[in-house]
């Protein structure tokens, strides 16, 4: 069966079409929110950029995040060393892979400090009515030591730091005093967004980045119903990728 798909692929591909599993929405009320998104735009920057190519190809089995959106991650923190001032943290790091593409990112563009990497290494937390993919303790198939091994051995980094346990509850008060210019929430689930952001938003910098990794996920309903919460308030401008991306500016 597989090789005959590879074959369908191959002359849909020639044709100029792809061949692709449709997500199972699993509710009325989802079917009513989601469809895949298909976009036709073809312009390609990851192609030519070839550090990212030789990081993304390090980082691919240490990660969920598709090529589309660690290339965004990439581009954006190119972006952030324009910034004056400001550290960069990343809650919700799994194996690493997204923390080393972030860290490796900031050390190439020279940006000054440190890059926080929070998580609880014990999956997800917080999980409640918003969330209904989620219970608790999913994505726990990780440790501190893999995370740092990876990053140090495999990746050659030393500009991060590991915050282990639940951020901001447990371990926000160690970087209370630092300001932040870019922020990576990927947690999957409403209240530990939400907390997050209430934590961080005296801390960003005016035109700092917040990306949230789970936005146009069905599974990950929650952060859609919090980041959409958010377009109604002023001092924040939001932006909805394609990708799956929702990015935050701070005004």
């Amino acid at each position: 069966m597989e090789m005959f798909k590879q074959k369908i692929r191959q002359v849909l591909n020639r044709l100029g079409f792809d061949l692709v599993r449709l997500p199972r929405l699993g509710s009325d009320k989802l079917s009513h929110e989601y469809e895949p998104v298909r976009p036709s735009a073809m312009y390609a920057p990851w192609k030519k950029d070839f550090p990212f190519q030789e990081v993304f190809a390090a980082i691919r089995g240490a990660t969920l995040v598709d090529l589309y959106r660690c290339f965004e991650l990439w581009h954006l923190i190119g972006e952030s060393s324009k910034l004056p001032e400001g550290d960069i943290i990343e809650i919700g790091v799994w194996r690493g892979g997204t923390g080393a593409l972030i860290a490796k990112k900031a050390a190439l563009c020279g940006i000054p400090g440190k890059v926080f990497l929070c998580d609880t290494f014990t999956g997800v937390v917080k999980a409640g009515a918003h969330d209904a993919s989620y219970t608790g303790g999913e994505h726990s198939d990780t440790s501190r030591t893999s995370v740092e091994t990876f990053l140090r051995s495999r990746m050659k980094l030393e500009n991060f730091e590991i915050l282990e346990g639940i951020f901001p509850d447990q371990t926000g008060h160690a970087i209370e005093s630092r300001r932040f210019r870019f922020c990576h929430i990927d947690v999957d689930v409403y209240q530990s967004a939400k907390d997050i952001v209430e934590w961080i938003w005296d801390k960003l910098i005016p035109g700092g980045f917040i990306v949230f990794d789970d936005y146009g996920f069905p599974g990950c309903s929650g952060i859609a119903a919090f980041v959409d919460e958010q377009m109604k308030l002023g001092d924040r401008i939001i932006l909805h990728n394609l990708n799956g991306h929702a990015i935050l500016i701070k005004r």
